[in-house]
């Protein structure tokens, strides 16, 4: 049944329908036009953009609806990202657009004044933080110029360089310290810190795993599994964000990854016959609580605050000092080329460089001797 004033109903597939007027025919009879979408929410901003595009000439369009307004109609109708990223659009949406050009009218927005925006926003944020804003944002613009409401804008936008910086692992003394907190703990829940040490698996991949998906008998996990955290889009939920299962990041992102023998071993002795390796009676565990518990562990072992995420770059980096080929360490991570896992890792750790260097010194023969 549609809620009451809109035709928006639920079909027996799951999906959500659409109706909007097209026309009106000879006979008086209204002419139909449908719209769909997986959420009411995604169906109501297409019924939406339907109606206004309807009712108004292109040129009342561009003048009459704001960038927030035409951003966020567009976002709603992106069925083919994950939540993931549109929940991350609307937050570029509320924290970045809003609060500056969102208030311009659609067709008013100029090259110029795009350029003021990044400029303003160049001030308080890093580099890759405006050019993941600006990208959405061209996206959506080049929505807008293909239907004819705004001129081609994103062309000449200078944005700022995107300086590489080093990436921050473990050192080997490091990860020394945060192993030995974890085995006088002796805390089921710190596996789950020892698999991602030992296999570079995702917070989210980590906290979607279940025994099922182990093969202790052959060494193996299958990861074919995420949780992510992502927005509600029934805004008569009290909650802003809701957990949900999902693939992983890539479709290389399902893989199966041998696991050492001491890890195995360990696994052993938390083995259930089914449900989450990591679990509060019998349900997951929240990335949020692993991450909390990361922190207490980095505390008590006397190391800097980090993000969960540095156990997968550790994980990484070690496999590399020990001669990992880069295509079986990509594999491994899930990579969609070997050439993002390079990109990312081919550093060395200032111990590992002067440990490499010291093998000239076999070859350098002094006379004086």
């Amino acid at each position: 049944m549609a809620r009451k004033g809109e035709n928006i109903y639920k079909r027996k597939d799951g999906r959500y329908e659409g109706r909007y007027i097209k026309q009106y025919g000879i006979d008086g009879k209204p002419q139909w036009g449908y719209v769909y979408g997986k959420t009411y929410a995604e169906t109501k901003g297409k019924l939406n953009i339907k109606k206004v595009e309807k009712a108004t000439p292109k040129a009342r369009i561009s003048s009459e609806i704001t960038i927030y307004e035409w951003v966020e109609k567009w976002i709603y109708t992106q069925r083919q990202i994950k939540l993931s990223t549109r929940m991350m659009y609307f937050s570029f949406l509320e924290n970045h657009i809003k609060r500056s050009i969102g208030t311009i009218a659609l067709g008013k927005i100029s090259s110029e004044a795009l350029q003021t925006f990044i400029d303003n926003e160049t001030e308080k944020y890093s580099a890759k933080t405006i050019h993941s804003v600006f990208s959405m944002l061209r996206l959506a613009l080049s929505a807008a110029n293909e239907k004819g409401y705004v001129g081609s804008i994103c062309n000449n936008i200078k944005l700022p360089k995107v300086r590489k910086s080093q990436l921050r692992v473990l050192s080997q003394q490091e990860q020394k310290q945060l192993e030995k907190i974890i085995c006088e703990q002796n805390n089921r829940y710190d596996i789950g810190i020892l698999i991602c040490l030992y296999t570079g698996i995702r917070i989210g991949e980590l906290c979607a795993l279940k025994w099922e998906n182990i093969d202790l008998k052959n060494g193996t996990i299958f990861i074919d599994k995420t949780v992510q955290r992502v927005r509600n889009e029934d805004v008569k939920n009290k909650a802003k964000t809701s957990v949900i299962f999902s693939t992983p990041k890539s479709s290389s992102s399902i893989r199966m990854i041998p696991i050492p023998s001491f890890l195995i071993l360990l696994l052993r002795k938390y083995e259930l016959t089914h449900g989450f390796v990591l679990h509060n009676d019998g349900r997951f565990v929240d990335t949020r609580n692993v991450s909390r518990r990361f922190k207490k562990l980095l505390e008590l072992a006397e190391l800097p605050n980090l993000k969960y995420h540095i156990l997968r770059h550790t994980f990484a980096t070690r496999a590399l000092e020990l001669g990992f080929d880069a295509k079986t360490l990509s594999e491994i991570l899930g990579h969609s080329s070997v050439t993002i896992t390079l990109n990312l890792y081919a550093h060395s750790l200032p111990e590992h460089k002067k440990k490499e260097m010291n093998k000239f010194n076999h070859l350098f023969e002094n006379p004086s001797n």
